[in-house]
């Protein structure tokens, strides 16, 4: 009994694991550039299916060919232009592809980058935020050296509890 559980056990745990999440990558190369690669990658390079497409959203929906009992996959990517945690501007891609094991995913994006490198180049140089959308400011060491110089003011501490309010001085 205890062989059995544990070939069940060990034959769980060699299992692939399927995607549960989008794999995410970010490039530095334009939405224009990773656009046009994407779907030409996929439609003519790889021969698959592109059922849905949407530029101004920025998604493709295509046809994975699969394995073993599912032969047709679900897949969606999506590419947005956005800004990473360090202020540049980037394009995330996010891949999801049914029935599929993350690394599937992964592959597939990282062929997308290298056709991207082959035919545009290395990616440039990225790009910082424009000012006008918010995000963290760096931070002024001496932001109140214009105070230095001027006469301190006294300052009355003012509580909402007469009981604790501080002694006000007889005028």
């Amino acid at each position: 009994m205890a062989r059995i559980t544990a070939l069940l056990l060990a034959g769980v745990l060699l299992l692939p694991a399927t995607a549960t999440a989008k794999t995410k990558k970010d490039l530095t190369y334009s939405f224009k550039a990773v656009w046009t690669t994407a779907i030409r990658m996929l439609r003519a390079d790889r021969g698959y299916k592109i059922t849905d497409k949407d530029r101004d959203s920025g998604y493709i929906l295509f046809v994975f060919p699969g394995s073993g009992s599912v032969k047709e996959c679900r897949a969606s990517l999506e590419i947005v232009d956005t800004v990473d945690e360090n202020r540049f501007k980037v394009v995330r891609l996010q891949l999801e592809i049914a029935h599929q094991p993350s690394y599937i995913e992964l592959d597939l994006l990282d062929r997308l980058e290298s056709k991207l490198r082959e035919e545009r180049g290395g990616p440039p140089p990225p790009k910082v935020q424009d000012k006008e959308r918010p995000g963290p400011q760096p931070k002024d060491k001496d932001k109140d050296k214009d105070k230095d110089n001027q006469p301190r003011q006294e300052q009355t501490a003012v509580s909402l509890w007469p009981s604790l309010a501080p002694a006000r001085p007889a005028t």
